[in-house]
């Protein structure tokens, strides 16, 4: 059992704990758990200062961060729910992978995956977490967000090379964005994973935000050139859809 997973571990039998009852004494959580008074506070520390846990006096119980989280999953579920029928019958139409993600924290969070009959395809799963900058989702999700956000984001993120395609030069990726901007959709050139190419398109808000985003994706050699340019029109047609029922939804 590596370091980082025993943290972890810590950190998990603390919100065990708030399945029982709301509010904590720094005493009872250090008998409860069975872990010297230290490891006990510091964990606490970080969680409190992380908003997951909020104190009062000698009370912990769970922060607004969990709040938000717990509305941001909602929300997604029940947008998943309404676009669902339509991502599955573009799955079944194209016979690719197609996944709806939204952003999270300066990351593109996958919320539903609809795999293909091949047995060669993405190996995507709901909850993960991908890179911005050198995914097709992602890329769609950071060119429609606010010009601020994207400078603090290139500030907060180093762009590391994951392929020989990764953009990560920050001018060459704010013209990357003025591309996706105009057109409307962006592609995955092999850039986050080596053979793997997508398309993908935002859904956006009543400002023009992106709120998700939804993408085909699948291995070089079926992605072509020629396979996507023959998948833009049903999928643009989708994300029409998708975009309208999603200010429905909003509003």
């Amino acid at each position: 059992m590596t370091e980082h997973f025993k943290a972890f571990k810590k950190v998990d039998e603390i919100f065990e704990l708030f399945f029982e009852k709301g509010k904590w004494r720094f005493s009872d959580i250090v008998a409860r758990l069975g872990y010297p008074k230290a490891t006990v506070h510091n964990i606490l520390a970080a969680m409190t200062n992380l908003d997951y846990l909020a104190r009062d006096g000698n009370n912990y119980m769970l922060g607004n961060r969990i709040l938000q989280l717990s509305g941001l999953m909602r929300r997604n579920m029940e947008f998943r729910e309404i676009a669902l029928p339509h991502l599955e019958e573009l799955r079944n139409r194209i016979n690719e992978t197609i996944h709806l993600t939204s952003l999270y924290r300066d990351q593109v969070i996958y919320i539903e995956c609809l795999h293909p009959t091949h047995a060669l395809r993405p190996h995507s799963t709901v909850g993960v977490t991908a890179s911005l900058y050198c995914t097709g989702v992602g890329k769609a999700l950071l060119a429609f967000q606010t010009d601020s956000y994207i400078n603090g984001y290139l500030e907060r993120v180093k762009l590391v090379k994951r392929t020989p395609n990764t953009i990560t030069d920050p001018e060459l990726l704010k013209k990357e964005i003025d591309t996706i901007r105009c057109n409307g959709y962006a592609y995955d050139r092999i850039e986050q994973e080596e053979s793997i190419k997508c398309i993908a398109a935002p859904i956006l808000d009543n400002h023009g935000v992106a709120r998700y985003a939804v993408s085909i994706a699948g291995p070089a050699d079926r992605m072509t050139d020629e396979a996507i340019e023959a998948y833009k029109e049903p999928f643009l047609k989708t994300m029409k859809i998708l975009n309208d029922l999603y200010r429905d939804f909003a509003n």
